[in-house]
């Protein structure tokens, strides 16, 4: 895209506009730059309702219900929202400028190389959505009630992945929530449909468990590069969702990893009841899968390097870009997101017969596309070769010889909530969070506690088995108790009766360990 077009605003508020990035049936994507003393310059994506929307409350009201939504989940696998503000008739939303590409683009550009991902690859993609999603789905009002936020469109075009190897989820414009301004009309469906649960199919009730559905097709895709309920018209569609017959992917490719076939099938059940409970229960099985797949122990800095292999030619185009804008200037070009024709099969073998007609105004419309830089370093792209070889993927064909054996050692970064928690691993203290310890690779567990001010310990066992990143969420203490009263001697010998084996005298139950419900909600990040 050429420079700033005639038609866009110069300027929103704060804001410099510097060129479109892209465009949906509701709004359009747009690049800005903020500007501050001692030449600060920082980029951001503005989503703006299209002009010609600006007097219908409807598409009002949804970027409204947007922006609530995502500024409140605040978590690092889901896109930030900076400000939700206006300018006269104009209503928008600010973003972080995000480094990447989505999911979708990164399908598309290994399928036209004749590359296929590796499932460590696809299984960390998911894991991570997983992370963003069920933050997202714990997400609360002030009065602690749970807000039931469904998504809705989960797909490949709503999943970012950076070229530095981290995963986000964008677009919560037509998220389900308690307190959302707009209401779905009956019999109404809002979504892409070859990513729908069948219930949303159905225009049933939606929980959670829909999103875990979607979570589902997107790895089952990215997996075995064939599309699993894309038809040649919406109707039929649909019909193969609600259906939800699934093959299972290992009768695509027989070589397909059992264990991640066990979770992939799991999220594709067509009875909620049957699916994960929650997207946190999919990416415990999936971090658990990524131990037994082969492949790159450290999958962020695997994706980062197939990333910069991949996107070369953008990461140097969006590196102008940004220079030029750090520069005080507006670019002589804006990068639109990356679009390859080549289409994917679908399970039943069948090429997409035709392009795929425009969505209705209600309901359907483009994800989110964010333009991006990254800082390019040239690293080695890990990657399965598909049956089929051809010239140019010759290049990236693993190679044959026996895989080196595992570091002995492994790393784990520890950050928390709040940051500058005091660090213990097995009792010996380790500095404050965030912090990146290093220990001998073992199946044995290790135990980490953090202490912070104002915040209940809290004790998280990890097993240093392959290298992790662990974002962990301390309880804020409400009101400080006292400190309980030393026991007396008799009390102390009565308790060391209790707890001797000959004694037939019950128990009590111990009190749980501080910050235990907390850490089951800890989120994980594999590097």
């Amino acid at each position: 895209m050429d420079a700033i077009s005639p038609n866009l605003p110069r300027r929103l508020g704060r804001y410099d506009i510097v060129g479109r990035l892209g465009a949906g049936g509701m709004a359009e994507i747009l690049l800005g730059r903020i500007s501050g003393p001692s030449g600060f310059e920082r980029p951001v994506v503005i989503k703006r309702i299209l002009p010609h929307l600006h007097g219908l409350r409807e598409f009002v009201d949804m970027l409204l219900d947007e922006g609530r939504i995502a500024a409140r989940i605040g978590h690092p696998n889901v896109v930030q929202v900076q400000e939700l503000t206006h300018e006269r008739e104009d209503l928008y939303l600010v973003m972080e400028y995000l480094e990447g590409e989505a999911a979708s683009g990164l399908a598309r550009r290994a399928r036209a190389r004749r590359l296929r991902l590796l499932p460590t690859l696809c299984a960390y993609i998911v894991a991570e959505a997983c992370a963003g999603l069920h933050a997202a789905h714990e997400l609360r009002s002030p009065d602690g009630e749970l807000l039931d936020v469904v998504h809705r469109d989960v797909s490949p075009q709503n999943l970012f992945v950076g070229y530095d190897g981290t995963v986000k989820v964008l677009d919560f414009g037509i998220a389900k929530a308690a307190g959302r301004i707009t209401r779905t009309e009956a019999g109404m469906l809002k979504g892409k449909f070859e990513y729908m649960s069948p219930e949303q199919a159905r225009g049933d009730a939606l929980d959670r468990r829909s999103d875990v559905f979607a979570l589902g097709i997107v790895l089952y895709e990215l997996s075995t590069q064939h599309r699993l309920f894309r038809r040649a018209s919406h109707t039929e569609t649909l019909r193969a969702v609600i259906g939800a017959e699934v093959p299972p992917p290992s009768e695509i490719d027989p070589s397909y990893p059992a264990v991640l076939e066990e979770v992939c099938l799991r999220a594709l059940s067509a009875d909620p009841a049957d699916r994960y409970a929650t997207a946190h229960d999919m990416r415990r099985d999936l971090l658990a899968a990524l131990r037994h797949l082969p492949g790159p122990t450290m999958p962020e800095e695997a994706l980062a390097a197939l990333m910069r292999e991949l996107f070369a030619d953008r990461i140097e185009e969006k590196r102008e870009m940004v220079s030029s804008m750090r520069a005080g200037h507006t670019p002589a070009r804006v990068p639109l997101a990356d679009v390859d024709e080549e289409e994917l099969p679908t399970v039943e073998g069948r090429p997409r017969a035709e392009p795929r007609p425009p969505a209705p105004r209600k309901g359907l419309w483009l994800a989110v596309l964010a333009g991006a830089v990254a800082f390019a370093v040239a690293l080695g792209v890990g990657l399965w070769r598909q049956s089929q070889p051809t010239p140019r993927a010759v290049a990236a064909e693993p190679s044959e010889a026996t895989p080196p054996p595992p570091p002995a050692e492994v790393t784990i970064r520890v950050d928390s909530v709040p940051s500058g928690a005091r660090l213990a691993l097995d009792g010996e203290p380790r500095g404050t969070t965030p912090a990146t310890l290093t220990m001998e690779r073992s199946e044995s567990p290790r135990s980490l506690r953090l202490e912070h001010d104002g915040y209940e310990p809290l004790v998280e066992t990890v097993r240093p088995d392959v290298a992790q990143r662990l974002r962990l969420s301390m309880r804020e203490i409400s009101e400080i108790a006292p400190p309980p009263a030393p026991p007396t001697a008799p009390a102390r010998r009565a308790s060391r009766r209790r707890a001797t084996p000959e004694t037939s005298e019950p128990v009590p139950e111990e009190p749980p360990e501080p910050g235990a419900a907390e850490r089951v909600r800890a989120f994980r990040r594999f590097d």
